[in-house]
């Protein structure tokens, strides 16, 4: 199936998803900055369009940067992608702090009573093992020292650290060397003998998240919006506790982008209620009559003005009277509401869509008169079902603002009728995607174990970590299927653990589609009983008398419109697992971002999703009747007796060929098994002969071929006019010259990559920390951020190439591996020494080792490079358990 494909995954899945909200959080029109650095102006811009919050550009740098990035005097002040990954593991680093045990915590500085202690077991899916403070610890101890155990925390030991992962100006910076060291000891702590703390799980957990502790985890489990809990109680106006921010009006009750809106179902319904409408009492026969020229309809002068009118009457109805009864009747759908905003929504209601039906008057372009011909009747009857649902959630809206805060039936209505719901899920999806990197992050380590050396102490976890994530880099998992997509949707895994976000086109154009099924159905019905149909037929039994002929007709005519209704049923069933497996495909690199020069394409005029709501609708129409036509005509043709010689004379034709092709086939499978091995021939002589056979036949059978590829290249445009979510030409075909023949493929991923850019699980969370820190001054720390960067340092050492310092990122400087001919790593001021005393003895130095180890690394990555003799290739690694099949056949494969 088209669904079937492949996508990275792993680690490597992991990274790619990181540089995929880079590219969506960047604001660049020209290129995009390939590090991932998000700057000033990119905070900005997100903070308006997905929260209304009005800052300057000054604020974001005196407040954000300046505490999370790196700011400095130059235009190169941001946030590097490590960095970003720091600010989205602080909920993560807060849980795992919390799990650890509260007999052995040195501190407690988390002291409330926490609802989402419950999931503090290993294996939770939204919450870390508990020894992974611990681990990373000892992962860097070992890397900085040479030894895990562990040591009394120093000035010394953190300026060894931060040398040995690259950050030589931090190891300089005194003053922070001094906060890095308060960071970690806890205010319960007193130091009775004058000893410094030891560097333990519960110092490093508090040095981790000292300055964070604004963010409550409980929020993860609450069915509120992310801005509600950051400023809910400047809501209910109280800002003592912290800043204040300017909000600015952005009607997000008619917000397609971001989906801001109260109600997602209510916005679905009125859109297809609109249609339902508008060719119920815009386009009737009424209106058509009054916009009607007097003149004489055969000049070419009359008909041009008659065409020009009747778009000018079409424009004002759509675009005037359209976004009138849109914006009033959507006025009530935003989060509270005031009153008088859902009463101009249920009056909005009541005059376009239900009053419409009861009542027959004519005013301008509008008539409400009724018509009982044809489709009419069921059109008028729709569109006041519509109207009455849509006067549903309102009234509902008012009703639950009487209900008990926590009562159980209000909280059904949340659960059904509210956006809060799928938000609250996006904060569950991020725990779960964060929880999952870090997982497999731990999961490359273990394969790296399995590659020699660590359990001597002969290598640093940071070098074969590199080389084991880079043999792991190049897995893959199939996407998923037709039917493992609607089973994740239906169990929500999907919104729990992927945080995917259904865009209000799709959604709404579902249900359009399902109207198009609706009405050529009941077409078909109004058609079949029709009197002048009915006379048909009775003329057909005429024909033969004695013997009913109408079969010949209502056969095709049956099989053309089931054929029809079928097409229509399976687009509506991809369009949403099309969606879904797109946005995967885009997160975890299956596509260019960042890295990509056709991804800036996409970020171009993304105000063009809004062709999509009515392309979804008319190309699902054309579809269905031209498949239905084009299978009714051809079965119509097959049975009627006046064509059954030349129908005949076809088939046999059909058989002959299909005959002929058969023992070609049997033929050429024998000659080939015989004479040919891959692109080379046993038999030159042989080959020769029968490719000049081929050749000659070939002459012949290729009128049948070219006829039946033309065929299927109608059949397949004709199936994918309704499928604007698959590009149908390829990228050679879709161009001529500077003209895109079929760009709606394009606008289709721009509308995905528009609401991603505004909901995807991490760039929720990142929002999330922005607003704490405009929030709280205190919230966040050059210290604190220093101590997660090296706890990423250490777990993720692939990650280093994505920081912006001042320092060179020349592959060759980095340290990925040890001397594997001594353990341990000696202090800082003695390495001189001991380099000396290992050269006077004939071994290797250390910048050697590292050089060869490089070397060896450059050759694997990049595929140059000579292999150095100073190490030696890794045996195979034995069975594991506990490590990922998958990790284990890359490291003994590699």
């Amino acid at each position: 199936m088209g669904l079937q494909k492949r996508r990275p995954c792993g680690a490597a899945a992991d990274i790619n998803e990181l540089e995929y909200i880079s590219a969506l959080h960047q604001t660049g029109k020209d290129e995009l900055r390939e590090d991932g650095s998000i700057q000033a102006c990119d905070i900005v811009a997100f903070l308006m369009s997905r929260h209304g919050i009005e800052v300057t550009e000054e604020e974001v740098l005196d407040k954000i940067i300046g505490t999370f990035g790196q700011r400095t005097v130059d235009s190169r002040s941001d946030i590097d992608l490590i960095q970003l990954l720091a600010l989205l593991l602080i909920p993560l680093l807060l849980k795992a702090k919390q799990s650890l045990d509260q007999a052995q915590q040195a501190s407690n500085t988390i002291r409330r009573q926490s609802g989402t202690c419950l999931h503090r077991q290993k294996g939770d899916s939204r919450w870390p093992d508990a020894d992974i403070i611990e681990s990373v610890l000892r992962m860097m101890l070992h890397d900085a020292t040479g030894d895990a155990t562990l040591r009394p925390l120093t000035k010394e030991l953190i300026r060894q650290i931060l040398r040995f992962y690259g950050e030589g100006e931090a190891s300089n910076n005194e003053q922070l060397l001094d906060e890095m060291a308060l960071a970690v000891t806890p205010d319960s702590i007193t130091d009775i003998e004058g000893e410094p703390i030891l560097l333990d799980q519960h110092s490093f957990a508090h040095g981790l998240t000292h300055d964070v502790q604004h963010y409550n985890i409980d929020f993860e489990n609450s069915m509120t919006t992310n801005f509600h809990d950051v400023f809910s109680d400047e809501q209910k106006g109280d800002v003592k506790e912290g800043n204040s921010v300017k909000t600015v009006r952005t009607l997000s009750c008619i917000d397609y982008t971001a989906d801001t809106f109260r109600s997602k179902s209510y916005v679905v319904i009125l859109w297809v209620a609109w249609i339902l409408t508008y060719f119920s009492y815009l386009q009737s026969q009424n209106v058509l009559t009054m916009a009607k020229l007097q003149c004489d309809e055969f000049e070419f002068g009359c008909t041009l003005a008659q065409g020009i009118l009747n778009w000018l009457v079409i424009m004002f109805q759509l675009s005037v009277l359209g976004s009138i009864f849109i914006i009033a009747a959507s006025a009530g759908n935003v989060k509270n509401a005031n009153p008088f905003l859902m009463v101009v929504g249920i009056c909005a209601t009541l005059i376009f869509i239900v009053l419409p039906f009861f009542l027959e008057l004519s005013v301008g372009v509008v008539s409400t008169k009724k018509s009982r011909e044809g489709i009419n009747p069921v059109l008028y009857h729709l569109s006041v079902i519509c109207g009455f649902i849509l006067l549903i959630d309102p009234v509902m809206n008012i009703f639950q603002r009487l209900l008990p805060e926590k009562s159980s039936l209000l909280m059904f209505v949340q659960k059904h009728m509210d956006n809060t719901r799928l938000e609250a899920a996006v904060k569950r999806a991020a725990s779960f995607k964060m929880n999952r990197l870090v997982r497999n992050a731990c999961d490359v380590h273990k394969a790296a174990e399995l590659d020699g050396g660590i359990g001597q102490g002969l290598e640093t976890r940071y070098g074969i970590a590199m080389l084991a994530f880079a043999k792991a880099s190049d897995q893959k998992e199939e996407l998923m299927n037709f039917r493992q997509t609607w089973k994740r949707i239906w169990n929500r895994e999907l919104f729990e653990d992927e945080g995917i976000w259904l865009t209000t086109h799709v959604l709404a154009g579902n249900l359009a589609q399902v109207t198009v099924c609706v009405l050529l159905a009941t077409l078909f019905a109004i058609v079949y009983s029709s009197e002048l149909f009915q006379q048909g037929l009775d003329h057909l039994d005429k024909l033969v008398p004695g013997y009913s002929q109408r079969w010949r007709l209502l056969v095709p005519l049956f099989f053309g419109i089931s054929c029809g209704q079928l097409t229509i049923i399976s687009i509506i069933s991809k369009y949403i697992p099309s969606s879904i497996n797109t946005i995967l495909q885009f997160r975890s690199g299956g596509f260019e971002t960042l890295k990509g020069n056709s991804f800036l394409k996409l970020r171009y005029a993304v105000d063009n999703s809004s062709l999509l709501f009515g392309s979804i609708f008319w190309g699902t129409f054309y579809t269905s009747v031209i498949v239905g036509f084009f299978f009714m005509i051809l079965l119509g043709i097959l049975m009627w007796p006046d064509f059954a010689q030349i129908v005949g004379v076809l088939f046999a034709n059909i058989i002959g060929i299909g005959l002929t092709v058969m023992l070609k086939w049997i033929v050429l499978r024998g000659y080939r098994r015989v004479t040919q091995q891959g692109y080379y021939r046993k038999n030159v002589v042989l080959s020769n002969v029968v490719n000049i056979i081929l050749e000659s036949w070939n002459l012949a059978l290729g009128i049948g071929y070219m006829l039946i590829r033309g065929l299927y290249f109608i059949l397949a445009a004709t199936m994918f006019i309704g499928r604007v979510d698959v590009p149908f030409l390829s990228q050679d075909a879709c161009f001529v010259g500077p003209i895109e023949l079929d760009s709606f493929p394009l606008i289709f991923r721009k509308d995905l990559l528009s609401h991603d850019a505004h909901r995807h699980p991490y760039i929720e969370r990142l929002g999330v920390m922005y607003m704490l820190k405009l929030r709280h001054n205190d919230f966040g720390s050059r210290a604190g951020t220093h101590w997660r960067l090296l706890f990423i340092y250490a777990l993720l050492p692939w990650m280093r190439k994505y920081r912006r310092n001042d320092e060179s990122l020349v592959i060759s400087e980095f340290k990925f591996a040890a001397n594997r001919m001594w353990t341990g790593r000696m202090p800082i001021e003695s390495e001189q020494s001991f380099e000396s005393s290992k050269q006077e003895a004939g071994v290797p130095s250390e910048l050697e080792m590292l050089r060869a180890e490089n070397n060896n690394l450059r050759m694997l990555l990049f595929g140059h490079g000579k292999r150095s003799h100073l190490t030696s290739s890794c045996p195979p690694a034995p069975s594991v358990s506990g490590v990922p099949i998958n990790l284990q056949k890359s490291v003994n494969t590699a």
